[in-house]
């Protein structure tokens, strides 16, 4: 049985139409176009989230050694209106490192200005909180 024979009756599907659109004004232009007509697109706010990264990586993650950009970006990935909440056991597991280590390095970052310790948990206190910072201000 060929594809013909098989769409017959019931199984025929009625012809496509095409879909009514409403335009309102022009299509926009993209931003090539724009740009080669001589108009500038307006500027889109850059998240000071990401700032913060570009900094960290341009200016900064050259100075650090492998442990310290490893803890830095766990860090940075966890944050969340401005601060990470986060255990160090998990930084631990993530990175590759030990706990003591961890610990160590956080140090480290705080003495560089990178990270500062908002609130330190512990067992039954609860995760430890921190904000980053891209430069080193120290």
């Amino acid at each position: 049985m060929n594809a013909s024979t098989r769409l017959q009756g019931a199984d025929v599907l009625p012809p496509l139409t095409p879909r009514q659109t409403t335009t309102q004004g022009p299509p926009a232009e993209s931003a090539e176009t724009a740009r080669r007509n001589g108009k500038r697109q307006p500027k889109r706010k850059r998240s000071a989230r990401w700032m913060t990264f570009n900094d960290f990586v341009d200016h900064t993650m050259a100075q650090l050694t492998p442990r310290q950009v490893k803890v830095w970006l766990v860090l940075f990935r966890d944050t969340r209106s401005g601060s990470a909440s986060v255990a160090q056991a998990w930084i631990a597991e993530r990175t590759g490192l030990k706990r003591p280590t961890v610990s160590g390095t956080i140090a480290e970052l705080e003495e560089l200005g990178l990270v500062t310790t908002v609130y330190a948990g512990g067992l039954n206190r609860g995760l430890s909180r921190y904000r980053i910072s891209g430069r080193i201000t120290r």
